[in-house]
Parts: structure tokens; C-alpha cells; sequence
């Protein structure tokens, strides 16, 4: 097939859109929505291109050549209609592609990278990055562009600076970065995010209180950011329609372990519900339109989604914010299953003895394994290598697992106290004090940014608390202690007790909604999927409970009858489209089916079942047993594909980090099994 591009007559062979027939004769057309063999739809309007024949201005990555076609790929009408759709998008764009400080700073540091790793106590790293670079005679104008200093006071980041830098001013040093940037003949473009509000403000401020109290506004997905490239590349100073978007500032949503949604990023492209299964979606219309990933939906995102997004609007977090991956039963999420790919053939890669009981399950925690034992002694291990690069003394005994947002930690300890961390420092926020022992992870909830806490105590009471202050909201009197985490649905949490009653209560008031008694008492979490939830109980019966809207029951079953001889059930249940996944106290895996309540087949186990929940992981069950046997099994049939043996006991649930998964061992010992580089 011959076709016209710029006045001259090409071959092509017709069968593919007609971006990547140019593209294959090296004229590179931009585009934000398109990514070559995945779905899309055209929205940006970047890879416009002229057909002469017709006059019109169509999308490339829609249009298949025809034969004797005509177009104009780089004429000034062309260009400019791209330069208008890129200033359409940027609009719509809230985002610092580099910080403030890194801007204006005259002896070319990058501070806002420097100042990350100095709040994450990476200060090895930090002085590194420095590079001996001296601020020494600087007017600093790196303090009066801080937008933290919009919010309540600067960065104080010349004493920042000077405490990292051990070397002398050399302004000549090799390894001085000294207007490296400065030096390139077209700098790069640099969107904004705009003034604050007055409730962004307070939000800011109470949420960002790491050592430096620095904002962090440098976005982490600047490097693969295509808009950004593209701007550059149109030589977009200012764009002419200013910045429009109302989304809320430096909102970022976990969705799997390290996968971040960043909305005030989003340019609703599409590509990411296009590309996912019941994963994210669009929700309301016009110029509302925002793309939306519902909670029940998160379990079926890949980390690998970021590659699509043609932004920072995911990516794959490595430093902050902080997030928590797993936990374990006391402590569990609305469902134990992961986005990740368990290895083939699982290695030993790496393992850290403490030697002191450790129950609290590991969590994620910027590139870092933290892990914390009875004593309140919590390190933090490379995920990678296993080196310890963090150490804290929590000041208290303890055996509950932890929660991590924004660089605050929230944990319940055996002396009855609630406390709030900031790290990596370790200092106090808060702390509350409830008048029994705390076996139960801080459940937090997060609409629109974390409003309420919720954590039961040995006291018998569910206590709402706020997260920023620490101050009681409400409490809930239950009749037995509380052994399990509240979980969340929409608006509501949920949770169990030892007096056998399942309990809603509103998720911002902690008054109680609703509230249903089961046949036996209830050692562990619900599980949320959609509108139905699933309660295991002591007994090994497991429920079915529907919920609408007021967070009121308007249906329950006993999905499974515990017969005489059947174990009970200290631990969550996995929830798939069809069936349940369960660990019962006589050893047994297995697998029920949702909609009947029939067992479909079950797995003896080598071990006895404890406190761990199976968890789901492509497609197959990785399970731990109390008696320390870590196994994989085929999710279809039960059949085991694989097992170690640490020869001791385990109760804190397994942390999935990509192809890695991390085992915490009751005697504190933590191991990291993946595949090993031959």
C-alpha cells in the first residue's frame, strides 16, 4: 500500500494503526492514550495528524492508512493543534515535576532528593547525593521558594544541609554536581501544583510530619512522565489555560504493595481501565470525570499497570509514601490476595536471627522490611539484601502488628496504650490509653484522608480515635475481649469479638450501625468483598453477612456448618469471584465454594493451622502452619508445588513484595525467599 507523508510516497503494509507505521519510518508521533497492542481509546489528541485530502485533523492511533492516503505529520497546523491538547492536558495536571528547591538552588544540589533520604535516615545516601557541596555563603534561595512555607514554616534546609555535609566547600570537585542542570541547552518543563487551600493546608500539615516536615512535592514518576517529555519537547513555558483541576493535592492511594494512584496526576487517558480486569474505572462525566479504583477492586491490579501510565500519576513508590502490604490475622486487610508473582522455584535468598519472640507481622516500608519484636524493638531490613538500615525502640511491650500512613506509625501495645510515631525518627504524636492489653492492628479510615482510628482492646471496647490528635471519638462496649482488626466497607467498619457478635459502626462517628450474633465466639478479622462479608468463628462455621446502605445487615447464612469432628478457625478466609479459601485448626486447606457453601476439595497439611490466613498469589496459596511449614499450593486442586521447613513456629502473616515473599518466625527470625541469579 502507498500512502503520502509529508510530500513523500512511502510503502506500508495497512495492517496497523497509522501511528506506528510512522513511527516505524522514525517520524515519532507523540501520543499519551496509545500504547502499541494494548486497548485504548483516543482522548488526548496529541497524535493528530492532517489528512489533506479531507482537511480534517484525525488521530493516529485510531486510523488505518489507506491506499493513496495523504498526510501532514509535521506542518506548523499540526504542530500547534499538539501543543494545544498538551496545554488541555497540563491543566488538568497538579503536579511539581521537580521541587521548588531543586529549581532555584544555584550550586545545582538536588535538594529535594537530598532531604527525602534524610527523612527516611538513609543519611549515608544523603551525603552521597550532597556530594560535599557547601551552602556556605548561599542567600538560600532554596528556603524562600519551600512551599512548605505556605503552609505553616519552611524547611529549614541550610541546617538540613550542613548537618549532612562532612567535606569542605569544593566548588571544583568532580563529584560535585554544580550546575549540571543549569549547563543543558533546553531545561525541562515544570508543571505545578498550584496554591493550597485553606483545608489542604491543615491536611498538609498534620499529615506530613517527618524530621524535616519537607512536603515532598517532587514527583516520583518525573523520569517516565511523558507528558513532561512532551511539553519540553513543545517548549510549553506556561501553558495559556492555567491550572483548572480541583482534585485534592498529593492525594495517593495504595492499591497494591507498592503501587501508588496519584489523581491530581491523572489525565484520564484511560489506559489503566481499559487494561484492567475489574480493576480501575471512570466515574461521573464531562469535565467530572476522574478515574476511580473501588477498594473491592484493588485485588485485581498488576504493579505492572505503571508502565502504561503516561504520567506520575502510578508508580511504583519506593520511597514515600509509606505503605503496609500484609499483616496478620490480628491485623488483616479486606482480602488476602496479592498482586505479585510467586517464584517457580522459591530460594532462601537471605535471613535476619533476632532471637527475641516476634508475633507482629512484617510490613512494607520504603524498600524496607520493618519488623518488630515483643519488646517494642522494631529494625528495618533491605528488602533486597537484608541489611538493616533502620532501628527503633517503641518504649513498650508488644505483640500487635503496626499501621504505616504518611510516614506515621500507629500501634497498640500489651500495656494498653495506643500510640502514634512519627518516623523515621521514632518520636511521639500521641498516645491513648485503653485500659486492657492490644492484640489488634490500628485499623485507619481513609475518606477523604485518614479521618478516624479504630483499635479494640482486652478492656472490651472498640475505640474511635482521632489519627491526627489521638483524642477519643466514640467507643463501642462489647461483651468479650477483641482479638481481630476492623475492616473496611464504604463508610463503615466492621469487626468481631469474643462474645461471638459481629459489629458495624459508622466510620467517621464510631456510633454502631448494625450488629449480628454468631454461634461462637470470633478469634479473628471479616473479610470485605463487595457488598457481602465473611466471618469465621471459633467453631470453624464461616457466614455469609449482606450489607446495604446505613451499614445495616438485610441478609445472613451460615455458609459452612462445622460437623463434630471439624477444626475451628483462627484465621481470615481467602475471597475469590467463586470460592473461599480456608485454614482450619485440624490441619486442613481448603477450598469452599461460595455460592453453594460446598467444599470443593481440601489439602492435609504437614502442620498444624494457626493464626496465619492463606493468601493468594497468582494463582496459587502460599499458606504457613503454626508448627513452621511454609508451603505453595495449586489453587484448582490443593495439589502442593512446594515447602520449606524453618523448624519454628509461626503466627505473624507473610509479607508479598513482587516475586519476594518475607516469613517472620516466632523466634525472630525473618526470611526472604525469591528466585536466586544463577
Amino acid at each position: 500500500m502507498r500512502i503520502s507523508v509529508n510530500n513523500k510516497d512511502i510503502s506500508v503494509s495497512g495492517q496497523r494503526p497509522l501511528i506506528e507505521e510512522l513511527r516505524d519510518m522514525g517520524i515519532m508521533v507523540p501520543s499519551m492514550c496509545y500504547a502499541e497492542g494494548k486497548e485504548h481509546q483516543p482522548s488526548c489528541m496529541v497524535c493528530m495528524v492532517k489528512d489533506v485530502r479531507t482537511g480534517q485533523m484525525i488521530p493516529s492511533c485510531s486510523t488505518m492508512p489507506y491506499e493513496g492516503m495523504q498526510i501532514e505529520t509535521d506542518s506548523d497546523e499540526v504542530k500547534e493543534l499538539r501543543r494545544l491538547s498538551l496545554e488541555l492536558l497540563l491543566s488538568d495536571h497538579r503536579a511539581d515535576c521537580e521541587g521548588p528547591c531543586t529549581i532555584v538552588c544555584q550550586r545545582g544540589i538536588d535538594v529535594a532528593g537530598v532531604i527525602n533520604l534524610y527523612d527516611l535516615g538513609r543519611l549515608d545516601e544523603a551525603r552521597e547525593l550532597l556530594g560535599g557541596v557547601s551552602c556556605e555563603g548561599c542567600k538560600a534561595p532554596c528556603e524562600k521558594a519551600c512551599r512548605r512555607s505556605t503552609v505553616d514554616e519552611g524547611v529549614k534546609i541550610r541546617e538540613i544541609l550542613s548537618t549532612l555535609n562532612t567535606k569542605p566547600l569544593t566548588l571544583n570537585s568532580q563529584s560535585s554536581p554544580l550546575n549540571s542542570q543549569l549547563s543543558t541547552p533546553t531545561s525541562k518543563f515544570n508543571s505545578r501544583l498550584g496554591r493550597f487551600t485553606d483545608k489542604e493546608k491543615l491536611r498538609l500539615k498534620e499529615i506530613y510530619t517527618q524530621p524535616s516536615h519537607c512536603l515532598h512535592c517532587a514527583c516520583d514518576g518525573k523520569e517516565k512522565c511523558k507528558l513532561r517529555k512532551y511539553a519540553t519537547e513543545a517548549n510549553i513555558k506556561v501553558t495559556r489555560y492555567g491550572l483548572q483541576s480541583s482534585l485534592s493535592v498529593k492525594e495517593q492511594i495504595p492499591v497494591t504493595g507498592r503501587l501508588v494512584y496519584e489523581p491530581a496526576k491523572c489525565i484520564r487517558c484511560g489506559l489503566c481501565v481499559y487494561n484492567t480486569n475489574d480493576g480501575f474505572t471512570f466515574e461521573r462525566r464531562g469535565f467530572d470525570m476522574r478515574v476511580v479504583i473501588p477498594e473491592e477492586s484493588k485485588k485485581h491490579i498488576s504493579d505492572r499497570i505503571a508502565e502504561l501510565c503516561p504520567t506520575g500519576a502510578l508508580v511504583l513508590k519506593l520511597l514515600l509514601p509509606l505503605l503496609v502490604l500484609l499483616t496478620g490475622c490480628r491485623s488483616l486487610p479486606e482480602s488476602m490476595s496479592v498482586s505479585a508473582e510467586l517464584p517457580e522455584h522459591p530460594k532462601l535468598l537471605w535471613e535476619h536471627r533476632h532471637s527475641v519472640r516476634t508475633v507482629a507481622s512484617p510490613v512494607a516500608y520504603n524498600g524496607m522490611i520493618l519488623t518488630c519484636d515483643k519488646h517494642g524493638q522494631m529494625v528495618g531490613l533491605d528488602e533486597e539484601t537484608g541489611e538493616q538500615r533502620l532501628s527503633l525502640a517503641l518504649g513498650s511491650d508488644m505483640e500487635a502488628s503496626f499501621t504505616i500512613e504518611d510516614s506515621t506509625l500507629y500501634v497498640g501495645m500489651l500495656d494498653g496504650k495506643v500510640r502514634s510515631l512519627s518516623l523515621p525518627d521514632g518520636s511521639e504524636r500521641w498516645s491513648f490509653a485503653t485500659e486492657g492489653q492490644i492484640l489488634a492492628k490500628p485499623t485507619l479510615t481513609s475518606n477523604p484522608s485518614p479521618s478516624a482510628l479504630f483499635i479494640g482492646s482486652y478492656d472490651n471496647y472498640m475505640y474511635t480515635l482521632s489519627p491526627l490528635t489521638g483524642k477519643l471519638i466514640n467507643r463501642v462496649e462489647t461483651g468479650n475481649y477483641i482479638n481481630g482488626a476492623a475492616v473496611l466497607w464504604k463508610d463503615y467498619v466492621l469487626f468481631g469479638g469474643c462474645d461471638s457478635w459481629v459489629r458495624i459502626v459508622d466510620g467517621t462517628t464510631g456510633i454502631l450501625a448494625d450488629s449480628l450474633k454468631l454461634d461462637a465466639y470470633i478469634p479473628a478479622s471479616p473479610v470485605v468483598d463487595g457488598d457481602n462479608v465473611y466471618v469465621a468463628d471459633y467453631r470453624g462455621d464461616v457466614y455469609e453477612l449482606t450489607l446495604a446502605d446505613g451499614g445495616r445487615i438485610t441478609n445472613h447464612r451460615k455458609l459452612l456448618s462445622a460437623a463434630e469432628d471439624d477444626g475451628g478457625m483462627l484465621s481470615v478466609p481467602v475471597v475469590t469471584e467463586d470460592a473461599l479459601y480456608l485454614l482450619t485448626t485440624d490441619r486442613r486447606l481448603m477450598c469452599l465454594d461460595r455460592k453453594e457453601g460446598k467444599e470443593k476439595w481440601y489439602a492435609l497439611l504437614k502442620g498444624d493451622a494457626g493464626e496465619c490466613s492463606p493468601i493468594l498469589v497468582d494463582n496459587r496459596l502460599l499458606v504457613c502452619t503454626k508448627t513452621g511449614i511454609v508451603s505453595i499450593h495449586e489453587v484448582s486442586t490443593g495439589r502442593q508445588l512446594w515447602e520449606y521447613e524453618t523448624g519454628e513456629q509461626i503466627i505473624a502473616q507473610p509479607l508479598v513484595i513482587g516475586s519476594h515473599f518475607y516469613i517472620q518466625t516466632a523466634r525472630g527470625t525473618l526470611l526472604c525467599f525469591g528466585e536466586r541469579e544463577e
